[in-house]
C-alpha cells in the first residue's frame, strides 16, 4: 500500500486531547461516550452557559440516561468527578486532566438543571454530597505549598507509605491526592493508612483510588477504622444474599460483578431489599446469575425513582394495567378467544329430535340388513 502524506493544515482554534487518553482510556470507551468527553473539553476553551444533560442529549441526539451513564462511566475511570443535589440528579462536574486538576467544571448557577463551567480557578468552592454534607472542592497545590508540608511528620509517613506500597516515586498528582485527604478531607493519619492498605489489597493500586474511596467515606460521614470496617461488614452481608440468591456461594466475586453492586448499592443507593427483589425477578426470567439483566431492571426502577418495595408493586400494578388497555384497544369487539362457547339461548322440541333420531337408526340397521342379506 502506498505510503499517505498527512497534512496538518492551517488552523488555530483546537482542542487539546492528552496522549494518555488515546492510548489508555478511549479504546476501552464506546464511541458515545467518547463524544461526551470530547465535547466537555471542548467547552472548557468556550465556556458554555446552559451545559446540562438534556443540553448533551440533544447535541449528541442520545437519551438523557445514556449521558448520565457516560458521564459515569468517565466517573468511575477517574477522568472526573460528579457531585450529587438532594434528589440524587448531577449539578456537578469535575473535569481531571490526566496530569493535573486544571480542569473544574461546577455549578455556578442557581438553577439546578444547569450545569456552569470554569477553568483553572484557585480557589474552587466546595460542592455537597447527595447526602447533604459538604465535600472540600480539591485543590491544587504549588511546589513551594508541597515544599512547606515536608517537615509534617504525618504527611512524611504517608507519603513513604504510598511509595512502598506503590514501589515508585509518588508524581505531583499523587501527592496532591495524599494532601487533598490529610489537609482538606481532614482525615487521621491512621484511617488514611487503612484505606490504602485495604485498597491496595484488593488490588486497586492507584492513589486517584484511594481518595476516591477516601472521598466516599467522607460523603457517608465515616472518620474511623471502626466506621470503615461496619460499612464493609455491611457490603458483605449484600454479597452473600446475592450470591445466594444467584446460586453462586462458592465462589468469590469478581471485579465486574463487584463494580455492579458497588452501582447499585452507592451509585444508585438502593437498599438491600429493593436489590434482592431485583435478583429474585432476574432468576424467575433468566434462570441465570444475570447481573446485566438485574442492573437493567434497577436502572428502570431509578428512572422510575423507586425507594420502597411499595414503589415497585404500584409499578407492577400500572404495568399490568397498561397491558390490560392494550389488550383491550387491540381487540375487535365481536372478536372470541379460540376456545369460546356461544351461549345463544335456542329452543328446542325434543321430542321431535328424539323421533328423527330413532327413524335414523332404524334406516341405517335395514341398510346393514339389507347388504347381509344371502343373495
Amino acid at each position: 500500500m502506498c505510503k499517505l502524506v498527512f497534512d496538518r493544515g492551517n488552523f488555530a482554534d483546537f482542542t487539546s486531547v492528552s496522549n494518555v487518553f488515546i492510548d489508555e482510556y478511549m479504546p476501552k470507551a464506546n464511541g458515545e461516550f467518547i463524544k461526551i468527553y470530547l465535547l466537555l473539553l471542548r467547552l472548557m476553551n468556550t465556556g458554555c452557559d446552559n451545559l446540562s444533560i438534556s443540553m448533551i442529549a440533544d447535541k449528541f441526539n442520545m437519551l438523557e440516561k445514556d449521558v448520565i451513564r457516560g458521564l459515569k462511566f468517565w466517573s468511575e475511570l477517574n477522568l472526573l468527578s460528579l457531585s450529587m443535589d438532594a434528589q440524587g440528579s448531577i449539578n456537578s462536574i469535575k473535569l481531571e486532566s490526566l496530569n493535573t486538576s486544571q480542569y473544574v467544571l461546577r455549578d455556578f448557577s442557581t438553577k439546578p438543571e444547569t450545569l456552569a463551567m470554569a477553568a483553572g480557578e484557585t480557589a474552587p468552592r466546595a460542592v455537597p454530597a447527595a447526602s447533604g454534607t459538604i465535600v472540600p472542592a480539591k485543590k491544587k497545590y504549588s511546589a513551594k505549598e508541597i515544599s512547606s508540608f515536608s517537615d509534617n511528620e504525618h504527611f512524611s509517613q504517608l507519603t513513604f507509605l504510598a511509595q512502598t506500597y506503590l514501589g515508585k516515586t509518588l508524581n505531583t498528582s499523587e501527592i496532591n491526592s495524599i494532601l487533598y485527604m490529610l489537609d482538606c478531607l481532614k482525615l487521621d493519619t491512621e484511617f488514611i493508612e487503612y484505606i490504602m492498605e485495604t485498597c491496595i489489597s484488593s488490588g486497586h493500586k492507584s492513589l486517584s483510588y484511594i481518595e476516591k474511596q477516601a472521598v466516599d467515606y467522607f460523603k457517608k460521614d465515616i472518620h474511623t477504622i471502626e466506621g470503615a470496617k461496619a460499612d464493609a461488614k455491611l457490603h458483605q452481608d449484600i454479597y452473600k444474599s446475592i450470591f445466594k440468591i444467584f446460586g453462586l456461594n462458592s465462589k468469590p466475586p469478581v471485579k465486574k460483578e463487584i463494580s455492579y453492586i458497588t452501582k447499585w448499592t452507592e451509585d444508585l443507593g438502593f437498599s438491600d431489599d429493593i436489590i434482592l427483589e431485583a435478583c429474585e425477578r432476574t432468576m424467575e426470567h433468566t434462570h441465570t446469575a444475570s447481573f446485566p439483566y438485574a442492573d437493567k431492571i434497577l436502572f428502570d426502577w431509578a428512572e422510575n425513582k423507586v425507594n420502597s418495595m411499595e414503589d415497585i408493586h404500584k409499578l407492577d400494578r400500572l404495568h399490568t394495567e397498561n397491558n390490560q388497555k392494550k389488550y383491550s384497544a387491540g381487540t375487535p369487539k365481536n372478536a372470541r378467544p379460540k376456545n369460546a362457547k356461544s351461549f345463544e339461548e335456542r329452543n328446542y322440541d325434543h321430542a321431535k329430535l328424539e323421533e328423527q333420531l330413532r327413524i335414523s337408526r332404524d334406516k341405517k340397521f335395514r341398510a346393514i340388513l339389507s347388504e347381509n342379506k344371502p343373495k
